[in-house]
């Protein structure tokens, strides 16, 4: 009797100590219960716990593991030691844990919901998917799933209904930041650049210290003055952030002071794909116009484009984009397979981007769908009309190589180029920049860069014969 009260008030105070975030007193108190009881379920249990919180993963997954000896059907345990497999990367073996722990609760969201999360990193979004709305379907006030099946739709391009998904976590907890931000992040790609703004100023607002909201708010500034506020203000709070760091010393330069830039080219920093990039902008015989996201980057070379001419657009997964354009040059040719790339690209998986064969309905618009080897011959075999604006977004240097040479046919000297992902990527030199260089050497062409938006990694040029 006297051994049990003992265990009871060690344990209540090991509780409590652990609560207040007094975890050396409290990792005292559960080992001293389990010198008295090795088996004391709940000590082990929250002795892992306490691991968690300290960033002890390994010593966590020893402890789930024990307690799952002492309590095999342990449901949270199960789902607590999946969590302790994906920080660890074991994702198989995450996977299995959950799935146990489903089996012994399946009304267990918080298990539906990682679960979901492992098959993500393993890019298996429709699996993610399902698990998701299993959590919802359980649990409908369950902010964190709404934000996770958001951050899936995100993912898939469907913006609108990833904009409802963070709606709802939002509605269910007004201060959930992240919600915040990446609402924010989907407007601004619907190109509601109020509402996004508004979004990541609301983020600011419930964490003062969120450097991702900061860094997407500094893409809606209207001038480098603007842009260059929002960032020092980013880097003074956390500064570790090393794109913000690239990026103020960049902004600088396009101001004409470039000492800072020169600093980081001779610094560890050099390595980094964002120097890279601007190194290679500030290598132009003349700088380019900065821009600070897509939409404003389309509108400022919308203006220099021969309006009266078509546009064509290699890579039109959702059609936003293609969208964007037509509203100025009421025709446009897309060609795309609609079902993600043809291959691997940098981290992403092959099959990325797609629409799932889903081709956009949008009036004056034509779409050519399959592989760009199979589809460009036959239709460029036909006399096409010249174009205005050329939007490569094919990402792969393959796919873009093949799009430069068979649209050369209807690219004059008042073309404009556009790359949608041509710099700031950690192997931009082996993507769309290789197929350019490649293309101009084979046809002996040169180019100016007119315009380029660092944080959309967007360049637009115009090509002239060396």
């Amino acid at each position: 009797m006297k051994k049990n009260q003992t265990l009871k008030e060690n344990f209540t105070q090991a509780l409590q100590a652990h609560r207040e975030r007094k975890f050396k007193n409290a990792e005292i108190l559960y080992k001293k219960i389990l010198k008295i009881d090795p088996n004391h379920f709940e000590s082990i249990f929250y002795l892992a716990s306490l691991s968690v919180q300290t960033k002890n993963f390994d010593k966590a997954k020893q402890l789930f593991q024990k307690a799952l000896q002492i309590r095999p059907n342990h449901a949270i345990t199960c789902n607590n030691l999946g969590l302790i497999f994906q920080e660890l990367g074991e994702y198989k073996k995450a996977i299995n844990s959950y799935k146990k722990a489903i089996k012994i609760r399946p009304d267990l969201a918080t298990a539906h919901n990682n679960l979901g999360l492992t098959f993500e990193k393993l890019e298996e979004l429709q699996k993610a998917t399902n698990c998701y709305q299993k959590a919802i379907q359980i649990d409908p006030h369950y902010s964190l799933a709404h934000y996770n099946f958001g951050n899936i739709l995100k993912k898939l391009g469907k913006y609108t209904k990833a904009t409802n998904s963070y709606k709802k976590a939002i509605e269910i907890r007004p201060n959930f930041a992240a919600a915040h931000n990446n609402l924010g992040d989907t407007l601004s790609e619907l190109g509601e650049h109020e509402k996004a703004i508004s979004c990541y100023q609301k983020a600011i607002q419930i964490k003062p210290d969120y450097s991702e909201a900061y860094w997407n708010l500094h893409s809606f500034a209207s001038n480098i003055d603007e842009a260059l506020n929002i960032l020092k203000k980013l880097y003074k709070i956390n500064n570790k952030f090393t794109k913000a760091k690239i990026m103020i010393s960049a902004l600088q330069g396009f101001q004409g002071n470039f000492n800072d830039f020169e600093i980081l080219t001779t610094s560890p920093e050099s390595k980094h794909p964002y120097t890279r990039s601007i190194k290679w902008v500030f290598s132009q015989p003349k700088l380019p116009k900065i821009y600070f996201n897509r939409w404003s980057f389309y509108d400022g070379v919308v203006v220099l484009a021969e309006k009266t001419r078509p546009f064509y657009e290699f890579g039109v997964w959702n059609g936003i984009s293609f969208q964007y354009l037509i509203k100025t040059f009421k025709k446009g040719f897309g060609f795309d397979t609609f079902t993600g790339l043809p291959e691997s690209w940098n981290d992403e998986a092959k099959g990325t981007y797609s629409s799932f064969g889903i081709v956009p309905k949008i009036k004056g618009g034509k779409f050519i769908v399959g592989k760009f080897a199979d589809t460009l011959p036959k239709f460029f075999s036909k006399k096409k009309p010249l174009a205005s604006i050329i939007n490569f977004d094919a990402d792969l240097y393959s796919s873009t190589l093949c799009a430069l040479n068979y649209s050369n046919k209807v690219i004059d000297e008042k073309s404009i180029l556009i790359f949608d992902e041509f710099l700031m990527n950690k192997n931009w030199e082996q993507d769309e920049y290789k197929a350019l260089k490649e293309f101009c050497n084979n046809f002996n062409f040169a180019y100016d860069v007119l315009a380029v938006s660092l944080f959309s990694k967007q360049i637009a040029i115009k090509l002239k014969k060396n």
